[in-house]
């Protein structure tokens, strides 16, 4: 365990940051496995927009992103 005050607050941030990409990330790989299975219109919709909110948040990398949004708007 860290002994200085900054390393603490760095621990503890880190903690939250990680949890919330967490859950971003687990959204988009679900979405895009939704749309694998079964792509509606929806299904492409809500891909989509957690592509662009993982980015946004720069859980993801921009390449992938764009790789994704050509591979849905293709099906």
């Amino acid at each position: 365990m860290a002994n200085i005050k900054s390393q603490k607050k760095r621990i503890k941030q880190d903690k939250i940051r990680y949890s919330r990409n967490k859950s971003i990330k687990s959204e988009l790989k679900t979405a895009l496995k939704n749309v694998s299975l079964n792509a509606t219109e929806e299904n492409k919709d809500t891909a989509l927009k957690s592509l662009d909110i993982a980015f946004s948040k720069g859980i993801i990398k921009k390449s992938f992103r764009d790789r994704n949004k050509s591979k849905i708007s293709n099906l």
